[in-house]
């Protein structure tokens, strides 16, 4: 198996993040990891830093052209380079990002979910809290509705998947895997500008790959608002923080359109969304006190 960690100017982040893959907890499953380093359009000693962590990490330095300079491009460029150093289709193929810290036994846990039937694992990224409490207050005050919004939506979403219950519906490249075969079956990684790692799982699902979104296969990611991607999750959580109260959320549906109830409504605001909570959270527990009931019947 294989982890391809995508890397531009990455120089303050890249030794912890591997630190923690070296770190990572394994058994009789693992027989060899392999952890590749993609340092692409560098200008700092990214590559040099990864270097630093020894012969269990390899470094490739790569000048993408204009055209693929971008989140896709870099990723598409890293699956390629690790999935290169695998061999059968069995064989797992992750990829996390330079500036997350993944959980002690995220390969584990990644790994339970393969071996229970899926083709691909959506790992859950939590924001790092010691970057997170250096926000300004107010900033962290919209996250947090943000993060009660998005976990009400969770809840009433969770019926209409085939997935068992708890799970999330995030699909961020801070934590993706998927089998080798099924790499192979979607004709290699896309590659868009931004939204890379949804695509990425869209073709899992197009080519009848089974897609999971454990709770159990968690990453920490950072909070900076000044990222590498144009667009990227840097980009959204410094325009979450400086946004008008009025203006439309940035990626946040109202929840009619989020429950697929109408194509289309009155976009969501950080002055609306406190009520949109209430409404969310008290459909959770209707729904909740039916299925009790449904049990007690």
């Amino acid at each position: 198996m294989a982890v391809a960690v995508p890397a531009r100017n990455e120089a303050a982040w890249i030794e912890t993040c591997l630190t923690r893959l070296l770190a990572m907890a394994r058994d009789d499953r693992v027989a060899l990891l392999r952890i590749l380093v993609l340092a692409n359009n560098c200008t700092d000693d990214t590559a040099e830093r990864a270097r630093r962590l020894g012969d269990d990490v390899e470094v490739v330095e790569m000048r993408l052209g204009p055209d693929q300079a971008h989140a896709g491009g870099a990723r598409r460029a890293a699956f390629e380079a690790a999935a290169a150093l695998l061999h059968s289709p069995e064989d797992l193929l992750l990829t996390t990002d330079a500036d997350t810290h993944v959980d002690g036994d995220w390969l584990l846990r990644t790994l339970d979910h393969v071996d229970a039937g899926y083709d691909a694992v959506a790992g859950l990224a939590r924001l790092k809290g010691a970057e997170l409490r250096g926000l300004d207050p107010a900033h962290r005050a919209r996250l947090a509705l943000l993060r009660r919004y998005y976990a009400a939506l969770d809840a009433l979403r969770a019926g209409r998947s085939d997935e068992a219950w708890p799970h999330h519906f995030y699909e961020g490249g801070a934590s993706m895997a998927l089998t080798l075969g099924c790499y192979a079956r979607i004709g290699g990684a896309p590659a868009p500008p931004v939204g890379e790692d949804k695509a990425l799982f869209q073709a899992v699902r197009a080519a009848g790959g089974r897609v999971r979104h454990p709770i159990d296969v968690k990453v920490f990611t950072s909070c900076r608002l000044a990222g590498r991607a144009v667009g990227g999750t840097s980009d959204t959580l410094d325009l979450w923080g400086r946004q008008a109260i009025d203006e439309p959320i940035h990626e946040a549906p109202p929840l009619n359109v989020a429950l697929g109830l109408a194509a289309s409504g009155p976009a969501l605001t950080f002055a609306d969304l406190p009520a949109e909570i209430d409404k969310a959270r008290a459909l959770v527990r209707i729904g909740r006190e039916r299925m009790l009931l449904a049990q007690a019947g």
